[in-house]
C-alpha cells in the first residue's frame, strides 16, 4: 500500500478547519499502520486495524465519539471515520477586545484594520463540542494571530478562549516596537494673531494625547488619517468657521512626534507684535499692529500702527505688498509721520528662518533683519544698518 485517503463523516460536521485537522491526524495514524504492507495482509487484519484506529481516536478526539471506522484496502486505501459530538456544542462566539488606554477614535481605526476577526474565530469554533474547545482553541488562536499579523502588524495579540455554549474569546493587543511617548503641537499663523489660536490649543492638546502609546509604525502607516483628523479638529473651532481659516498640517512621526499646524486666512492679515531691542538705547521697546486685506491671490493693502511707550508716540504706515512665488514678498510703505516712502522685501528661508530688507530712498537708510522663530509666541531678529546693529526679541502675540 502506498497511500491512505481519509474521509471524516458526521451527522453534525465539525467546522472546516477542525475537520481538516482531524483528517490529517487520522491520516497520519492510518499511514503508520498500513502504508508499506501488503494489501492481502491488511485485508486479513481489516477488523483489527479498524478497531485499533477507533480506540485511538476515541481517546484523542476529545468531545467526539468515534461511531465507526471503515477501511477499504487497495493501492490507495480509503479510510472513513464516522464521528459524533457528545455533550453541548458551541452555539455562539463572542470576541472581547482589550485596547488598553487607546482613545475611541484610535480604537475605531484599529477595528477597521482588523476586519472580520469575529467571523474567523466563529468559523473555527461554532458547532464544536464544548469539551473540544480547549484543543481546538489553539487553531482559533493561530488563525486570529495570523490574520492580525497581516492586517495589524504593529500589534501583538494575546488570546484567551473560555469554553461554553456561548464561548468567549478575549483578545488583548500589545504594541510592537517603538511607541509614541510625547507629542508636541504648534499652531502658527502669519495672517491672524497667535493669541486668537490659543483658544484652539486645549482641544489640540487633548487630540494629541490620544496618539501617546501608539506604535510609531502604526502612526506612520495611518499618517493621512491622523493628518485629516487634526485638520478637522481645527476646522471645527468657532474661530476657524468664523473667518474661514485654512489649515496646513505637518506631522513628523517618531517617539517624540511633532505636529505643526499652519492656520491662515485668504481674506485678511492681522498680526500683533511686541519688540524689545537689546543693544539699542533709543526707542528700544515698541509694538506694531498690522491690519491687511488681501486683494486677489498675491496682493495685500494694509496699514501698520506703531506705538512707542517711552515717548507715547503713535505712527501710521499704510502700504502695499505683492507676493512672488510661495516665499518672497515685496512692496511699498509710506511713513506718514516722516513723510517718507519705504521699499521692503520679505524672504522666507528654510525651517524657521526669514530675511527682511527695508530701504528708505529719501535719506538712503537701509535695514537688514535676519529672523528666527524660537517658539509660536517668540522670535529673535538680528538687525544690521550702516551705522549700528542690535538683537531684537519679538513677541508674536
Amino acid at each position: 500500500m502506498e497511500k491512505v485517503t481519509v474521509t471524516i463523516v458526521s451527522s453534525q460536521m465539525p467546522p472546516p478547519k477542525i475537520a481538516k485537522r482531524m483528517t490529517a491526524s487520522v491520516g497520519t495514524v492510518g499511514e503508520q499502520m498500513v502504508v508499506g504492507r501488503k494489501i492481502s495482509e491488511v485485508v486479513e487484519g481489516k477488523a483489527s486495524y479498524e478497531k485499533l484506529i477507533k480506540e485511538i481516536f476515541d481517546r484523542v478526539l476529545v468531545g467526539y465519539s468515534v461511531q465507526s471506522v471503515t477501511l477499504a484496502p487497495s493501492g490507495n486505501t480509503a479510510l472513513t471515520v464516522e464521528v459524533a459530538p457528545w455533550g453541548d456544542v458551541v452555539q455562539g462566539v463572542a470576541v472581547e477586545f482589550d485596547f488598553g488606554n487607546l482613545s475611541e477614535e484610535v480604537v475605531k481605526l484599529i477595528k477597521q484594520d482588523m476586519g472580520n476577526v469575529e467571523e474567523k474565530v466563529s468559523d473555527v469554533l461554532i458547532g464544536l463540542p464544548v469539551d473540544a474547545v480547549d484543543w481546538a482553541g489553539g487553531l482559533s488562536k493561530i488563525a486570529t494571530r495570523e490574520m492580525l499579523s497581516t492586517q495589524l502588524p504593529e500589534f501583538r495579540a494575546n488570546i484567551e478562549v473560555i469554553p461554553g455554549i456561548h464561548t468567549l474569546v478575549k483578545v488583548s493587543l500589545l504594541p510592537i516596537g517603538a511607541v509614541v511617548q510625547d507629542v508636541h503641537v504648534s499652531l502658527r499663523s502669519e495672517t491672524i494673531p497667535n493669541i486668537l489660536l490659543a483658544a484652539a490649543r486645549p482641544t489640540m492638546d487633548d487630540t494629541s494625547k490620544s496618539l501617546i502609546g501608539l506604535p510609531v509604525a502604526f502612526l506612520e502607516r495611518h499618517r493621512d488619517y491622523f493628518t485629516t483628523q487634526l485638520v478637522s479638529t481645527v476646522a471645527e473651532q468657532p474661530l476657524a468657521k468664523k473667518y474661514g481659516l485654512q489649515v496646513t498640517p505637518q506631522l513628523n512621526v517618531g517617539v517624540d512626534t511633532e505636529i505643526a499646524l499652519k492656520v491662515e486666512t485668504d481674506k485678511y492679515k492681522v498680526t500683533l507684535e511686541g519688540y524689545l531691542d537689546m543693544g539699542r538705547r533709543q526707542d528700544n521697546t515698541s509694538a506694531r499692529l498690522h491690519l491687511g486685506k488681501f486683494i486677489g491671490n498675491r496682493d495685500e493693502a494694509f496699514v501698520e500702527v506703531n506705538f512707542i511707550p517711552s515717548t507715547v508716540a503713535w505712527g501710521f504706515v499704510p502700504g502695499w505688498g505683492h507676493k512672488i512665488g510661495s516665499s518672497t514678498t515685496f512692496g511699498l510703505k509710506y511713513d506718514t509721520k516722516n513723510a517718507q516712502e519705504r521699499l521692503w522685501l520679505q524672504q522666507e528661508l528654510k525651517s524657521n528662518w526669514a530675511l527682511r530688507l527695508e530701504r528708505t530712498p529719501k535719506n538712503g537708510y537701509n535695514e537688514l533683519g535676519i529672523r528666527y522663530k524660537l517658539h509660536d509666541f517668540l522670535s529673535a531678529e538680528y538687525i544690521i544698518t550702516k551705522d549700528d546693529q542690535w538683537l531684537r526679541l519679538i513677541g508674536n502675540l
